[in-house]
């Protein structure tokens, strides 16, 4: 199997990689429905709901640079993986139809740690191999950003699915088959919910969005879990030198 150290870089580099992306990417996969499907934003809106955390994260990328030459990766990356963590915790908290602005909020402390980390440990990927294995290097670099992206979309995401089917009381007075389709998905449960007589439907898609939020905290501490896990690797694991992010 070919892995890290074939490219000539460590695999600590590649997990602060696919770490980030597995958080930023676990994190999309919620952020919409909760907008569209318990806030009630539109479509547009919901999308226009995540720009800050993606500019955050670009700005995150951006003002780290300076700062990574002067300071150890083992400590810049886990002071980003900070960021994420308290990202994720904020999305755990944050419940009920009216949580835009922390949803938000959360949204962009994960885009600032993740842009952070993710800016140095491409470059770390990079820096570590050799002049000829450049190449290598770099698509490491991307099959962990890919890598990352899956996991987070498959894992998470299974994870908070599990839970809301689990979690889901469907009220007194739903058809059989309605109850089924509002099991399979949160978007399926709304939809249902909208074709039944009011005080049911209303309650279907109440108990909906309590199941859905207890998927997502779920997922989310989940989540925090593992970016303290991925900041112990790098604090521990990561060399003590300053980067050459340029």
């Amino acid at each position: 199997m070919w892995h890290c150290s074939a490219a000539g870089c460590s695999p600590a580099h590649c997990w602060s990689t696919c770490s980030a992306w597995w958080r930023w990417w676990g994190s999309c996969s919620s952020s919409p429905s909760t907008c569209k499907l318990i806030v009630g934003l539109s479509p547009l809106e919901s999308g226009l709901a995540l720009v800050p955390s993606l500019a955050a994260m670009i700005a995150a990328g951006l003002i780290v640079v300076p700062i990574s030459a002067r300071v150890s990766p083992r400590v810049v990356i886990p002071a980003a993986l900070v960021f994420s963590a308290a990202g994720y915790v904020g999305i755990a908290l944050t419940t009920g139809p009216h949580t835009l602005w922390p949803t938000i909020l959360a949204s962009i402390s994960l885009g600032i740690g993740v842009g952070a980390a993710e800016t140095v440990s491409n470059e770390l990927i990079l820096s570590s191999a050799p002049a000829a294995k450049a190449g290598a290097a770099s698509a490491v670099s991307e099959t962990a950003y890919e890598l990352g992206t899956v996991l987070g979309t498959s894992v998470i995401g299974g994870l908070l699915t599990a839970v809301y089917r689990g979690t889901l009381a469907v009220p007194a007075g739903v058809p059989a088959a309605v109850a089924d389709a509002a099991r399979e998905t949160l978007a399926g449960a709304v939809h249902a919910a909208s074709g039944l007589p009011g005080a049911v439907g209303a309650a279907l898609h109440e108990a909906a969005a309590t199941a859905f939020d207890a998927g997502v905290g779920a997922a989310a501490l989940i989540g925090a879990a593992l970016v303290v896990a991925a900041g112990v690797i790098a604090a521990t694991t990561l060399g003590g030198n300053q980067n050459s992010v340029e």
